[in-house]
């Protein structure tokens, strides 16, 4: 992890984290019903089916589709206050440190998107979920690495402000590489992953399926190893994973209202657990022909035929740094497209970033100069590339751009090296938080 060393030798800073009593549902309820995935990933098929049970934690943490922002915020707080109100949602007695551990599998479809030497059977990935002190991104000890939509920031801070809830850990990665952290948290649990041998005498205080995966709670409430935890991280640097749009919001929240700490959820970038995926775009309301135009005057076809194994393999491989690939698929074909090598330098020294060129280059020479209206509108971001290609099959959209995947090594690089961000939606990190895991009440004192 060069990148991050070479950083943390250039500051004195250290982050700031602290304890604090967890809002959680209640563990005596069957309350499986009552979680749901991240707001961000749902879609309104997903909303539907979660909706149906009236206190499941959605209706407070995600907008359907159809609804205006304003009584969204509205009908959140209402369900919040029921919620709290009926004993569904209680808080902790004590401060304490919790580890959020999620074991997950991944289906062919995305397993194929990997290199073999990263594709398991089974992940189990570990995280410590704390609160930590906000400060503007890039200017201390913590960095973003993924541009944001201000409307949808604007919507997370209201909600935080009026609900005084933060509903799921923001997922932030740092560098340990001796892997300290982690196998303190495996010794104090008493196993070892990926395996995974309960202690009876230290039950997790959530333990849940969501999705096919399990997600599990512990409450860490020792005061020693609390110091002790504190000391491991203070010198740390903070990469954003999942959760820019909240971060930003928290830092709002910082600037207005004199709330100085969100609560996250930290990963080891080195965890071989984390995963990182691209968001596949589908495109609609453009100019085919200028589209066509476009293609051909910056890209040859590489390669030609079906999905599937064979087009990740073709897509993976690489000349050099240099090298830009996109997958298509237009309803009816599979292609790989192979972008001019020196019309790409061109274009990295124009942004002055060799990081994410494949990302750029599609933006800057496919789909901003054709698209026809806003991005939130025509532009679909899908974490499954059988996602994106059901939207062009269905007549939603009409085609799909296939994307490999960063490394975490290229997103330290963008981060502290180029000191630059991705386009919205560019990386998806494995595994996602859950809403109503582990939430936090804004306000309340760690004492």
């Amino acid at each position: 992890m060069l990148y991050i060393d070479l950083w943390i030798s250039k500051s004195r800073v250290m982050v700031d984290i602290r304890p604090f009593r967890a809002t959680i549902l209640n563990p005596e309820l069957a309350i499986e019903k009552l979680v749901c995935p991240v707001y961000d990933t749902i879609d309104a098929v997903a909303y539907q089916r979660f909706a149906r049970e009236k206190n499941n934690i959605i209706h407070v943490t995600s907008r359907r589709k159809d609804m205006d922002r304003d009584e969204f915020i509205e009908h959140a707080k209402k369900n919040l206050d029921r919620l709290v109100g009926s004993g569904i949602l209680v808080e902790r007695e004590r401060p304490a440190f919790y580890i959020y551990g999620i074991m997950f599998t991944l289906t062919p479809e995305i397993l194929a998107q990997l290199p073999e030497k990263a594709r398991r059977s089974q992940y189990f990935a570990f995280g410590l979920v704390c609160l930590v002190k906000v400060e503007e991104l890039g200017k201390g000890n913590i960095v973003g690495h993924e541009n944001i939509f201000e409307i949808n920031t604007k919507e997370r801070y209201r909600l935080m402000k009026e609900a005084m809830m933060n509903f799921s850990p923001i997922a932030a990665e740092y560098s340990m590489p001796d892997h300290a952290l982690n196998n303190l948290f495996e010794e104090f649990l008493g196993f070892r992953r990926p395996h995974f041998v309960p202690d009876p005498e230290m039950p997790p205080l959530i333990d849940v399926i969501l999705n096919g995966s399990r997600h599990l709670l512990w409450e860490v409430t020792d005061k020693d190893l609390i110091d002790k935890v504190m000391k491991m991280v203070s010198g740390l640097k903070i990469l954003i994973l999942d959760g820019h749009h909240r971060y930003t919001a928290s830092n709002m929240m910082r600037k207005i209202d004199g709330i100085e700490y969100t609560m996250m959820m930290l990963i080891e970038g080195g965890d071989r657990a984390l995963q990182l995926l691209p968001w596949h775009r589908a495109v609609r309301n453009f100019n085919v022909e200028n589209l066509e135009n476009r293609i051909k005057e910056k890209f040859s076809i590489d390669w030609e035929g079906g999905g599937g194994e064979e087009f990740y393999s073709n897509l993976r491989e690489r000349r050099s740094e240099f090298d830009v690939k996109l997958g298509m698929y237009d309803g009816e074909k599979y292609q790989i497209i192979r972008a001019d090598e020196k019309d790409v330098k061109e274009l990295s020294e124009k942004h002055g970033e060799i990081v994410g060129l494949d990302l750029i280059a599609l933006h800057d020479w496919l789909i901003n100069p054709v698209i026809r209206g806003k991005p939130e509108d025509d532009v679909s971001f899908n974490a499954s590339p059988n996602e994106a290609v059901a939207r062009v099959d269905s007549g939603e959209f009409d085609i799909a751009f296939l994307l490999n995947p960063f490394s975490i090594k290229d997103v330290e690089k963008k981060a502290f090296v180029e000191r630059r961000i991705f386009p919205q939606k560019s990386t998806l990190f494995l595994p996602k938080v859950a809403e109503g895991i582990v939430m936090r009440r804004i306000g309340l004192a760690a004492k």
